[in-house]
């Protein structure tokens, strides 16, 4: 759309702050957000007939002092407010509902806060000069840069969320790649690609990317992205940063520069706020000077608007260019002005079309775990662990390990030789004796149980060197191992449930298969512990075995030769307790690096707990042993006494949970490394486990004692809908092999893959090469080669943020029920009803598991990629050209 100087009028003039308004934001739906310094937040919904009216549940309060910055997701499922009290908030912006507070390093005032298009993360900075990350999925800081000496006052990032933008008082720009920032398997520094001294004089107070991204005629590999800022001069400067992208998985760096292209002048005074519309086409600009003007991309000033007595703060343009909003400061002031853009609406006008019900709606078939009952209260404010009971009379002895199964089955070993069975009664959870417990085999004391993956199956072993094999079902003694000469400490099945090792005071540890339950028979001897073997672990897949030592050392394992491949000496002082798996086989996130990852977790009696990053290149598909790579990802630190047993939770294993000899069970966040929550016992606390869907936590006490707790629902259910959440932009350039199969998956291209294996097909070949190049390299049938070259033309349009202008009526069904914008990746989800893929992922971040159109609670977060809207989407597009 076209706008000009005759058809701007105020629509709307908006009070209700008693303070100077300092900040706003448009929603894609026409929601207004506003700060002040009055310490609150407001929100206003478009109401044909009344124009803009505040929410009942506005303001939002949660502030101590002024109000600096809002800023609403990509998607507009969540609200980011920050403030002078060093603390920036997130909110479910359409539940009013506070969701988590982060405190800026040293609690120092905060300026600026602003996600990244892909809504993976918040980035917050302010009067210290800190830029603080934080990962929006895990909730947790992820990194601080200390670069800027003065006050950073504005972030912005590119519209394809490669880089981020900062700026401070000091008149210094600097450019950072935003897969540095975010990736927390690095030791190293992080440092800024690009820097620009000088960049205003006395200071910037605004940055804004254009959204639009254009491309190097001659070189693919080259992007333009256009750039304002502004500051305590009149001016209003123009830069070009151009980046030459290279692999990052080949341990490449991107070449980036910041160059100045132009200059806007026509305020007078400082220009305080800038804001350039979706499409690129106009930049709105307030200032000192009581005025707000808009810019074209050739530098005119086509309007300027005149209607505040008093300095003008902020700005923001609605993301079709229909209306503007303006905030202004003094005491006569304290407006909020709404700006209509076209010259044709009213207070009577209905912005947003509501969406009709009508879109196809497909049964939902998944065999996850169910997720409904944890829906129906995860949306509460109830985020403490709950003692549901302390069982003190169920042994003779020490509890000395416990394990959950996929039924509720908690199995439990103790001094008193037994192995006792407890069901976990869902209505009530109360716990109750199954009628065939104890289990009577041992002669001492029983040191390990565990459930095998499919809870057919538990093992238990004991101090008198003898392992049994128990039916879970029955309780009746399936097997017997060969009975060691001295105890046995730990037995654990491998994933499959066909190998279970056993290990203990012989200093060593034997695989044994366990497939043939009747002819069980060992496999390998694994030796070389100069001590007696504490623990042992499968990786979720099964490819390595870790054991533990008393003399402080690990052993990693190749999972089907057994050999050594790593032996880590002297990594817990005074010997190791217990170790785990993590059962996520993407546990560290972002990875640029073609590889397999997987995170162990160790304890001893230095009083940590220690996470190490195991990784394992790759190579055509396949992992290559030679160059294996074992660091210290995280050590938690709380404990007050030797760490006995350490747990990961199910599948996602976002938690861990540590006992030790101070009484204390800790559950802690493995990406922040925060402790959340300190659970206080009567005695030393020797083991823990967590149930099949995280909801509850059981823990042994050498007072013979049996806890069982209930997990917070948020807790539990970020759990389970967290690595579903892969918010996280990998730039296509730095796609490896193994992510084009994926994608090649994702779109129906399956038959495709074995092709793109053998060409090892990357990012960079799809940027560089042209659709036709890369089909017949392929050696592709017609049909193949003309559905994968439409699925490459759309990626490439997908990868530069192509929005293209429709002159026709968008038909309903291709816009996005929550964004209300055309979909680009439609999903549909368990209640039928499909979304853009991050809305609905940034939905379920928002703290919100109910369907966004009929508000019942959702079946489970599963979704599947509707391509036959996605081809029908693409065509419209193509079509519109």
């Amino acid at each position: 759309m076209s706008i000009t100087q005759s058809d701007i009028k105020i629509i709307q003039s908006l009070t209700g702050h008693r303070s100077d308004v300092t900040t706003c934001d448009f929603t894609s739906d026409y929601t207004l957000v506003t700060g002040s310094s009055d310490k609150t937040v407001r929100i206003w919904d478009w109401v044909p007939g009344s124009g803009y009216v505040e929410r009942s549940d506005s303001p939002l309060r949660g502030h101590k002092y002024q109000v600096t910055c809002v800023r609403i997701s990509p998607q507009g499922a969540m609200l980011a407010s920050a403030s002078v009290d060093g603390t920036a908030i997130l909110w479910n912006l359409q539940l009013g509902v506070k969701l988590y507070t982060m405190v800026q390093v040293n609690g120092d005032a905060i300026r600026v806060c602003r996600f990244a298009p892909d809504s993976s993360i918040l980035v917050t900075a302010g009067d210290n000069g800190a830029v603080c990350i934080w990962d929006l999925v895990h909730r947790s800081l992820i990194r601080t840069i200390f670069e800027h000496e003065g006050t950073t006052q504005s972030l912005a990032f590119t519209p394809d969320s490669q880089y981020l933008i900062s700026a401070c008082s000091l008149e210094v720009l600097r450019v950072w790649y935003v897969q540095d920032l975010v990736d927390t398997t690095s030791d190293t520094a992080c440092n800024p690609i690009a820097k620009c001294d000088n960049a205003h004089d006395l200071g910037v107070f605004c940055v804004d990317v254009n959204k639009t991204i254009s491309v190097d005629e001659n070189d693919p590999l080259i992007k333009y992205y256009t750039m304002a800022t502004s500051g305590n001069s009149n001016e209003i400067k123009i830069w070009t940063i151009t980046s030459k992208s290279t692999p990052k998985y080949k341990s490449a760096t991107n070449e980036v520069s910041v160059d100045f292209s132009d200059s806007y002048d026509g305020h007078t005074s400082s220009v305080t706020c800038i804001r350039y519309n979706n499409s690129g086409s106009y930049l709105v600009s307030s200032s000192l000077d009581k005025l707000v003007k808009i810019w074209d991309r050739e530098g005119n000033c086509v309007a300027t608007l005149g209607g505040h007595n008093r300095y003008v703060n902020c700005v923001a343009i609605s993301k079709d260019s229909l209306l503007v909003a303006s905030g202004s400061t003094g005491s006569n002031d304290k407006l909020i002005l709404v700006w209509d853009l076209t010259g044709s609406l009213t207070t009577d006008s209905e912005l947003v079309k509501p969406l009709r019900l009508s879109q196809t709606v497909s049964k939902f078939v998944t065999d996850g775990i169910p997720e409904m009952q944890l829906m129906r209260n995860a949306e509460n404010n109830d985020n403490d662990v709950k003692m549901l009971e302390k069982i003190d009379d169920i042994s003779d002895g020490a509890i000395n390990c416990c394990s959950f199964n996929n039924s509720g089955v908690l199995a439990t070993g103790s001094g008193d030789k037994l192995v006792r069975l407890f069901k976990v009664v869902e209505e009530n959870n109360n716990v109750e004796e199954i009628s065939w417990s104890p289990l009577e085999g041992h002669t001492y004391p029983v040191n390990y149980v565990e459930f095998s993956r499919d809870g057919t199956k538990l093992a238990s072993c004991s101090l008198d060197g003898c392992t049994n094999i128990w039916e879970a079902e029955t309780g009746d003694k399936i097997a017997t191992l060969p009975e060691n000469s001295l105890g046995i400490k730990v037995c654990r099945f491998s994933p499959n449930g066909e190998l279970l090792i056993t290990a203990g005071d012989d200093e060593k540890a034997t695989i044994w298969d366990s497939s043939n339950i009747a002819a069980i028979a060992p496999v390998r001897t694994l030796e070389g512990h100069l001590d007696a073997v504490t623990s042992a672990s499968f990786t979720p897949d099964g490819a390595i075995i870790a054991t533990t030592s008393t003399n402080a050392d690990f052993r990693l394992w190749k999972g089907d030769t057994y050999e050594t491949i790593i032996v880590k000496e002297d990594a817990h002082d005074y010997g190791i307790q217990s170790c785990d798996f993590s059962q996520n086989l993407d546990p560290v996130p972002n990875s640029m690096v073609d590889e397999q990852c997987y995170v162990l977790g160790t304890c001893g009696n230095d009083s940590l707990v220690k996470l190490w990053r195991i990784s394992l290149p790759k190579k055509g598909g396949e992992v290559n042993f030679d160059d294996i790579d074992m660091k210290i990802w995280r050590s938690l630190q709380g404990h007050g006494g030797n760490v006995i047993c350490v747990r990961f939770s199910p599948d996602v294993s976002e938690i861990i949970c540590s006992t030790a000899t101070d009484r204390q069970a800790r559950i802690w966040s493995v990406y922040s490394a925060e402790c959340l929550y300190v659970l206080d016992h009567d005695s030393i606390v020797t083991a823990c486990a967590f149930s099949s869907d995280c909801s509850l936590l059981a823990t042994g006490c050498i007072d013979k004692t049996l806890w069982l707790w209930k997990l917070p629902q948020q807790l539990v259910f970020r759990t389970i809908v967290a690595n579903k959440i892969k918010c996280r932009t990998k730039a296509l350039i730095d796609w490896t092999n193994g992510d084009v199969i994926k994608w090649l998956k994702n779109m129906d291209l399956g038959d495709v893959v074995v092709n793109a294996q053998n060409a090892s097909l990357d990012g960079q070949k799809l940027l560089t090469l042209s659709e036709e190049q890369i089909c017949s390299g392929l050696d592709l049938s017609e049909d193949q080669t003309e559905r994968l070259g439409k699925e490459i033309r759309w990626l490439k349009q997908d990868e530069l943020q192509i929005s293209k202008t429709k002159s026709s009526e968008i038909p309903h069904e291709f816009l996005c029920p929550i964004t209300h914008e055309i979909m680009r990746e439609p999903v549909t989800c368990s209640d039928g009803f499909t979304y853009e893929k991050n809305a609905i992922c940034e939905w379920f971040m928002s703290g919100k598991y109910t369907s966004p159109l009929t508000n019942e609670n959702l079946i489970n977060t599963e979704y599947t990629y509707n391509q036959e809207l996605r081809n029908a989407i693409h065509s419209f597009l193509d079509n519109e050209e």
